[in-house]
């Protein structure tokens, strides 16, 4: 099974192959926010950006969502 870095960080490179970048955020509930926005080469756009697309509670969630995104 992937380290969480492993698979964050194959998250952020997909993720900039669909020119998303992907901001995280953890507010110290337990629960990492990662937040998708649209940008040009996966550039990083400011987590608290109004730009964003979808936000997601946990690691398996973005996963999930960015795999519904490469389809669509």
């Amino acid at each position: 099974m992937a380290s969480i870095k492993a698979r964050v960080d194959r998250l952020r490179r997909e993720a900039a192959r669909h020119d998303l970048y992907v901001g995280t955020y953890s507010p110290g509930d337990g629960i990492t926010r990662y937040r998708f926005f649209k940008s040009p080469g996966g550039r990083p756009v400011p987590y608290f950006s109004q730009d964003g697309l979808y936000t997601a509670l946990g690691l398996k969630q973005a996963e999930a969502w960015l795999s519904g995104y490469r389809r669509w």
